[in-house]
């Protein structure tokens, strides 16, 4: 009976002293230990400065020169009209290139729209011009907070992501002062608009030499690539944790396909049209899915509230007012 009882103690002693901890409940606590850290990596910090460029130009994009009250309605609902197309658009992009290239073909587009607005001088050409910056910044606004969200320690990822929305407040309020000290020079508004460059210039620079999210990497078999861009993120202890992340980030993507499967089942012979065929699938997930689709009407009404409260029109009017 001494024997059984001993016998019977043993893992539990062994268990206590740290002798046959279980490998992935030490990666568990290694894990725990770095989301409770004081603060984000430096690492993390740069990567989420630098999309938050994309914010600062969606801010700084809010600028005008005299025209009549039909010109300005038009090129101000051609920028929102196009970000409207461009956004479910972008998601498929992002799947299929990659967050980093589509916050890169967004930089393009803004520096593109911001010249071409510069160098107009017809109110046409005025709204091509904020139609293509309309393009970038449906892109932008929806690929930049999911860069973020993909790259960010959970523990940090709200507060980060929160940082690119306040971008956009800066950069509103840099459109203002740069429409206040050129205001009185002659062509001054073509500096205004023209100045958008200089900061998707920036981004563009930056971000090519930044990673690609862990998520995106997985899915498109780089597996290395993600192993080595969590091991930057997770400075602390990184190998244990950045594999933990990573066998989290697989079956996350494993459940993700599974449940595609059971949702659409596959269709026999070849697609012709792969792109609709992605995009009638994507949209099944987003409406049948219960919590996809309770994810999309709360996050719809935060939208709707946000606009009927009347910031935006009042924002737009504002440099109206005498």
């Amino acid at each position: 009976m001494a024997g059984e009882d001993a016998t019977a103690e043993l893992p539990l002693m062994r268990a206590q002293d740290g002798l046959t901890e279980n490998p992935e409940a030490h990666d568990d606590r290694l894990i725990d230990e770095a989301k409770n850290s004081t603060s984000p990596s430096t690492f993390i910090w740069a990567l989420t400065l630098t999309a938050g460029i994309s914010g600062m130009l969606f801010g700084y994009d809010d600028l005008s020169r005299p025209l009549s009250t039909l010109d300005k309605s038009l090129i101000t609902s051609s920028t929102s009209l196009f970000a409207l197309i461009a956004s479910p658009a972008t998601g498929l992009l992002a799947d299929k290139l990659g967050r980093r290239n589509v916050v890169l073909i967004a930089d393009v587009l803004f520096a593109l729209g911001a010249l071409w607005q510069a160098c107009t001088a017809t109110v046409a050409g005025m709204i091509a011009g904020r139609s293509v910056v309309g393009l970038a910044i449906g892109g932008a606004s929806l690929v930049v907070p999911l860069y973020i969200s993909e790259l960010s320690p959970s523990a940090f990822r709200g507060m980060l992501v929160t940082v690119s929305i306040l971008f956009i407040t800066g950069g509103q309020v840099i459109a203002y002062a740069c429409g206040w000290l050129l205001a009185q020079k002659e062509h001054g508004w073509r500096w205004m608009v023209g100045l958008g460059t200089v900061p998707a210039v920036l981004q563009f620079g930056l971000f090519l030499m930044l990673p690609e999210t862990p998520r995106w990497l997985v899915k498109a078999g780089k597996v290395e690539g993600a192993r080595d861009v969590l091991r930057k993120v997770y400075a602390v202890t990184a190998n244990a944790i950045a594999e933990k992340v990573l066998r989290d980030i697989k079956e996350e993507i494993q459940e993700e396909e599974a449940l595609n499967k059971l949702v659409n089942p596959t269709v026999s012979g070849k697609d012709s049209w792969p792109f609709l065929t992605t995009f009638q699938r994507k949209m099944t997930e987003l409406l049948f899915v219960g919590g996809n689709r309770r994810a999309l009407i709360i996050a719809c009404m935060l939208q709707g509230l946000q606009q009927l409260c009347g910031f935006v029109s009042q924002s737009k009017s504002t440099p109206f007012i005498d």
